[in-house]
């Protein structure tokens, strides 16, 4: 057996109650052949086409799923959370709140041997259930890029704003800042590499105009004119070098994972067309519906030191706006695989809804300062 076991609720049939731990299900597929085909045995348990599993439970000690959040640096309460901020650098804050998922979460592992084809991805050694920070990441990132898009007044603002938070280092950033840096700049790269920026990282739509106007992009001047019309406020004439957000850099929000105690079973049944029934019926292990999960994002404009403090405020005070904004819609898209099917939407608890500060920080609409 296994170290670690997810121990099921109790299935009445009409001989036995069978508890659906590790050992019970080798047991069902040695008898009654590969539980992929699992329509054949839960047809048994009184047509339940589905068992719950009721709770993550170690063999050796029950409080692993606490553990795993603290070597993770979760906060069970904000109340913590808050003492670590304030001794981080002025302007620093940090996002926390707990949510109830309004569908289940699935997001595949990469296991191989498994009971059923679609595991769920689980944390490599106390085998939790798990979103990772760079999946909370990247889920953000996309629900930010909605901001700009939908915002067309303060579109330069806002995608500063996400560079600030996610940083930038993909190849089309290099490539302008080569171009820039360079005196022989190869001015070719930097053409695609910012339509590729435009189109791929931030999602903005390319019009002929724009096409037009990076084929004619030849030298320094041409490349930070196009930069200035399309993408920042704060580049001036003046001004040498491309602002710090346009330069390779690593973000100022720093994501936490998410674990979960619960695990369920949801089958996807695929129709035939003509004969208008499923024939394959698809597995998938998630986290069901209803369960808790915390979610905490800490934010340090660790490269602003050389700043002015009123810019540093303003930036921070801007960012921290966008990130809750972004969070509102994320919770109604969904994070994980299957969201076109609504899978992975949330509700954020509003009463835990909590901003921790360690300096004057305007906080946003819905959302309380934490207390020390």
């Amino acid at each position: 057996m296994a170290k670690y076991d997810f121990f099921a609720e109790k299935i009445d049939t009409d001989n036995e109650n069978l508890v659906f731990n590790e050992d019970k299900i080798k047991f069902l597929n040695l008898r009654y052949g590969n539980l992929y085909k699992k329509s054949k045995i839960l047809n048994k348990f009184k047509g339940k086409n589905y068992f719950e599993y009721k709770s993550f439970v170690s063999t050796e000690k029950k409080d692993d799923f606490k553990i795993v959040k603290q070597i993770s640096g979760i906060y069970e309460n904000p109340a913590g959370l808050q003492k670590y901020i304030e001794k981080l650098p002025k302007y620093s804050f940090a996002i926390w709140f707990k949510f109830r998922l309004k569908a289940p979460y699935f997001s595949k592992d990469d296991d191989e041997f498994y009971i059923i084809q679609n595991p769920i991805l689980k944390e490599a050694n106390f085998k939790v259930p798990v979103i990772r920070g760079s999946a909370w990441k990247g889920a953000v990132a996309s629900a930010f890029r909605e901001l700009f898009r939908e915002d067309f007044s303060n579109k330069k603002e806002k995608i500063e704003s996400f560079l600030r938070v996610f940083g930038a280092g993909s190849e089309s950033i290099k490539a302008i800042e080569q171009a820039l840096i360079k005196e022989t700049g190869n001015f070719e790269k930097a053409r695609e590499g910012i339509l590729s920026f435009l189109f791929f990282e931030l999602g903005l739509e390319i019009t002929g105009q724009d096409l037009q106007k990076a084929k004619d992009i030849k030298n320094k001047n041409d490349l930070r004119n196009f930069i200035k019309d399309k993408l920042s406020k704060k580049l001036n004439d003046s001004q040498k070098d491309l602002p710090i957000e346009f330069q390779t850099h690593k973000g100022r929000a720093i994501f936490y994972p998410t674990y979960f105690d619960k695990l369920s079973l949801e089958i996807i049944n695929p129709h035939d067309r003509r004969k208008r029934a499923g024939t394959n019926p698809i597995h998938y292990e998630v986290v069901p519906e209803g369960v808790e999960g915390i979610f905490q994002l800490i934010y340090i404009p660790f490269d602003a030191v050389l700043r002015s403090e009123e810019d540093v405020k303003n930036e921070a005070e801007e960012d921290l706006k966008n990130i809750t904004d972004a969070l509102k819609i994320l919770s109604k898209k969904g994070i994980g695989a299957k969201t076109k099917l609504g899978w992975g939407t949330f509700e954020i608890s509003k009463e835990d809804k909590k901003v921790c500060l360690n300096s004057d920080l305007e906080v946003p609409q819905e959302w309380e300062r934490c207390q020390s």
